[in-house]
C-alpha cells in the first residue's frame, strides 16, 4: 500500500471538490479508485459520480467492471481536488462534513428503494428473499422464552411474541436480490467488512436481545415478514418485508367464534387478556383495512370485533374513523376500550 494513500473519508471528502460531469475525467477517476482500493473503492466512485447531471446506475456499473486497473493512479485525484480548491492537510471530515454526506446517502438510498418498490416484480422477488431469511431467523435464532422492556412498559404479557437468543442481523441486497442472516460474532465481522459508505442496495435490519419480535402472517399462514418492538418502544420492519395485509396472530385458533382485530400489539394482548378472544394485529390503521375483509372471508362464521384507537388527541380521530367505517362496510361491531364504548 502507498504511503500516501488516502482513507476511504479522505477520498470521498477529495472527490466531492470534482466536478463529476466530463466522461474522461469520470472514467480516469474510476480507474485510479479501482487501482488503488480495488472493488472495495466501488462505492465511494460511484456515489462521486450521482454528482453528474448525466449518471446512470446501470452505466456506472457496467463502466466499473470494465475498469482495468493500473492505467491510472492515486496522484491524477490529489491533482485534480487540489485544483478545486482540496487540501491534503485535512486528514479527518468535519462533523458537518459528515452529516451532510450522511444526509445525502440516506437520500439515495431512499431513492435506491423508491425505484425498487416501483417495479413491482424485483419488488415480489425481495420479498420472497426477506421471507426466506425471516423463517432462517425465526426456527434458528429466536425463542418463545424470554422477557422484555416493552411489555413491561406496557403491562402485557407475551402472546405469540418471539425473542432473541443472540445478536443477529438480516443483510437486505437489493442489488443481488437476496437477503442474508448473520448471527453473534458473524455480525461483528459483517460490520469490520462492510464498505464505506454503505452501498445504498444493501439495507440493514438487527434483532438485539431485549427486542420484541412479532411474527407476520398472511391468511394462508405463511411468514412474510417480522416486527421488531426495541426498548424504546420504536417498531421496525426489514426494508422489502411485507406487511399489506399480514397480521400477528395472539391464540390463534382453526375455528374461533369471535375474532379482535387491532392496530398495535399492546392493544391486542390487552383485549386477549381481558376477554381471550384470539387476536388478529394489523399494525397500523391503513393494514387494518387490508386484514379486515381477509378475515370476513376467511372466517365468515366468527364475528369480528374491531379494537380500535380512540385517537382524541389526533386531528380527525383517524383510529376511531376508521374502525367505524369498517365495521359498517363488513358487519362488525367496533369497540374502543379507553372509553369503554361499543360502536
Amino acid at each position: 500500500m502507498q504511503r500516501d494513500l488516502l482513507t476511504m473519508d479522505e477520498l470521498r471528502l477529495a472527490l466531492t471538490h470534482i466536478p463529476a460531469d466530463d466522461r474522461d475525467t469520470w472514467v480516469n477517476i474510476g480507474n485510479a479508485v479501482k487501482t488503488e482500493y480495488g472493488d472495495d473503492g466501488f462505492f465511494a466512485w460511484d456515489e462521486w459520480s450521482q454528482g453528474g447531471d448525466s449518471y446512470n446506475a446501470k452505466d456506472a456499473q457496467s463502466v466499473w467492471k470494465s475498469l482495468q486497473p493500473g492505467h491510472v493512479r492515486l496522484g491524477t485525484i490529489i491533482k485534480l481536488a487540489g485544483q478545486h480548491g482540496w487540501k491534503r492537510e485535512r486528514k479527518e471530515m468535519t462533523a458537518a462534513d459528515r452529516k451532510r454526506m450522511k444526509a445525502e446517502q440516506e437520500e439515495r438510498r431512499r431513492k435506491a428503494a423508491e425505484s425498487v418498490e416501483a417495479d413491482k416484480a424485483k419488488l415480489a422477488r425481495m420479498q420472497q428473499a426477506v421471507s426466506r431469511a425471516c423463517q432462517l431467523v425465526m426456527e434458528r435464532h429466536l425463542t418463545t422464552e424470554g422477557s422484555a422492556p416493552y411489555l413491561t412498559d406496557k403491562g402485557v404479557g407475551a402472546h405469540g411474541v418471539m425473542f432473541v437468543k443472540r445478536a443477529v442481523l438480516v443483510s437486505i441486497d437489493a442489488k443481488v436480490e437476496a437477503a442474508s442472516v448473520w448471527v453473534g460474532s458473524e455480525v461483528k465481522d459483517f460490520f469490520d467488512q462492510l464498505p464505506k459508505p454503505r452501498p445504498e442496495h444493501l439495507h440493514l435490519f438487527r434483532l438485539r436481545e431485549g427486542d420484541t419480535i412479532l411474527p407476520l402472517y398472511d391468511g394462508g399462514g405463511v411468514l412474510w415478514s417480522l416486527q421488531v418492538i426495541n426498548s424504546k418502544g420504536t417498531k421496525l420492519f426489514p426494508k422489502f418485508g411485507r406487511k399489506s395485509g399480514c397480521w400477528h396472530r395472539i391464540a390463534w385458533q382453526e375455528q374461533p367464534a369471535v375474532i379482535g382485530v387491532s392496530e398495535g400489539y399492546a392493544t391486542g394482548a390487552s383485549v386477549h387478556e381481558a376477554m381471550e378472544w384470539p387476536m388478529a394485529v394489523a399494525l397500523d390503521a391503513g393494514n387494518l383495512a387490508r386484514v379486515v375483509p381477509q378475515l370476513r372471508d376467511l372466517y365468515p362464521q366468527a364475528e369480528l370485533v374491531i379494537c380500535g384507537d380512540d385517537d382524541v388527541d389526533t386531528e380527525g380521530n383517524p383510529g376511531r374513523t376508521k374502525a367505524e367505517v369498517l365495521a359498517f362496510e363488513y358487519g362488525c361491531r367496533a369497540v374502543f376500550a379507553e372509553l369503554g364504548e361499543v360502536a
